[in-house]
């Protein structure tokens, strides 16, 4: 197929998809999965590997989510109304924004467009926060887009063994790029199958692993002890990609729920642990032995630096890129969207040393915001971790929505880590981003199923007295 009809054909199902999001937004979630899923393979397929193919597939959650903002604006009301706190984050956010924003339109010719690709990175994962709370009316909407993201990942990553065994099949590989880690005596080779990186196949890889693992231990799921599959296939998967950080997001998650069952006293968790250990351990260590075993001793040994240089490795990467950060960008920092990678297509002309070489996400922020910004950030991170706690008590511990709570919260905690770590894989997909505050809004939106809010009409006249009650513990 040549160049102009494919981009022709996509862009055509690009256009059809954010159509059928204004339509109905809450089915066009599941298409945005697919079309996120598709947009590696098909630039991969065409001549040239236009990169217009990945920008265009956000396009259709940028329609999701700009619909949600427009036609649910009820729920932005109810979310204050839980949450009063939301409202002084989001006042904290932007401004943090707002000076960062000027920065760069002073600092820079045409610097507007960068600081506005800068922006939108901060603000439509906001938007995400909205609709994961608009879309779950039930436990089961949840489950379900989990279920249909592992199913659709699941295709895609099995891609990742057939690069591993060299087998000759279109769309495996980088993009116009060999990935290649070197290490002391031997060299890794990075895997990303029909993914165009490493980092993205990995990342949803492990999203896979947290998703099936919370299906296997949820009390009344379709498959049980099935969901252990997928989690298998992504652990191998994931170990491939050669990537510690995204090795580290499942430990992350699985320490975070083991933590919060026990704090607030959740019984059910503890089943996790079996499940995690033996899934990662199959599906990793013993996936690469069985399918390798002249070639494993690469992948295991690399993974288990996770344990023997991780804790260094991220003193280096965030301490260091911080005071580096401090010393190049100044207190007030280069300017919004001068570390984000959407600023390449805009063309703007950054001094040498201020041109977003940051691979932490900390560092990222004070290079973009500053010291005075990253207070404020900080002030808003805070308020939203108390409302994310806030929501937790206001659930009964004995019922079952709980554990999926709390499982979607120590899915966001692995995922922070990861952007502590490097920041790329979301600010330079947004869509990535949007999956995670998604499941932010949908933790907000869990004491609502246990007891509903009264009408806005009925509490018109007392706005300023927000209800406060507590579920039966």
């Amino acid at each position: 197929m040549n160049l102009d009809t494919g981009l022709a054909l996509w862009l055509l199902a690009v256009v059809f998809s954010c159509a059928y999001a204004l339509a109905d937004w809450r089915r066009a979630i599941y298409l945005g999965i697919l079309v996120d899923a598709l947009r590696d393979p098909v630039r991969k397929l065409l001549p040239d590997e236009p990169v217009i193919v990945t920008l265009s597939g956000a396009l259709v959650w940028l329609a999701i989510v700009s619909t949600v903002a427009f036609q649910q604006k009820q729920y932005i009301a109810t979310l204050y109304r839980m949450y009063p706190a939301l409202r002084r984050a989001f006042q904290f956010l932007m401004l943090a924004i707002i000076p960062a924003f000027a920065i760069s339109t002073i600092s820079y010719p045409r610097g507007y467009l960068m600081a506005t690709i800068g922006a939108a990175s901060y603000i439509i994962p906001c938007l995400g926060v909205l609709t994961g709370f608009a879309l779950m009316k039930r436990e089961r909407d949840v489950v379900r887009m989990m279920q249909w993201y592992i199913l659709i990942n699941v295709v895609m990553l099995f891609s990742v063994p057939m690069e591993y065994l060299n087998w000759e099949v279109p769309a495996l590989g980088g993009i116009r790029f060999e990935w290649i880690r070197y290490r002391d005596g031997y060299i890794v080779d990075l895997m990303s199958g029909w993914y165009r990186s490493p980092d993205v196949m990995g990342l949803h890889a492990a999203q896979v692993i947290m998703f099936s693992l919370l299906l296997a231990v949820r009390p009344m799921s379709k498959g049980g002890m099935a969901w252990i599959a997928p989690v298998l296939v992504a652990g191998f998967c994931v170990l491939l990609s050669g990537r510690r950080k995204m090795v580290g997001i499942p430990m992350v998650f699985v320490a975070v729920l083991l933590g919060l069952g026990m704090y607030f006293k959740v019984a059910k968790v503890n089943r996790l642990l079996g499940f995690a250990i033996l899934g990662l351990l199959i599906g990793g260590v013993g996936g690469v032995f069985l399918w390798s075993p002249d070639q494993s001793q690469e992948y295991t040994d690399f993974a288990s630096s996770l344990f023997t240089e991780g804790a260094d490795r991220s003193n280096d990467v965030i301490l260091g890129g911080v005071i580096t950060t401090l010393q190049q960008a100044g207190l007030l920092g280069g300017g919004l969207g001068i570390a984000t990678q959407g600023r390449y297509y805009v063309g703007v002309q950054t001094p040498k040393h201020l041109r977003g070489w940051q691979e932490d996400g900390i560092s990222r922020l004070f290079v973009e915001f500053g010291v005075p910004g990253v207070i404020f950030l900080i002030s808003a991170l805070v308020l939203f971790f108390r409302t994310g706690l806030q929501s937790i008590r206001r659930m009964p511990t004995k019922g079952n929505e709980i554990l999926m709570q709390l499982g979607l919260t120590a899915i966001v905690a692995g995922n922070a880590a990861s952007f502590a770590i490097s920041h790329q894989q979301f600010s330079g997909d947004p869509v990535n981003a949007l999956m995670v505050t998604m499941l932010m809004g949908m933790i907000l939106r869990f004491p609502l199923m246990i007891r509903p809010l009264p009408p806005l009409r009925r509490i018109l006249p007392s706005l300023q007295r927000i209800p406060r009650w507590q579920a039966n513990r």
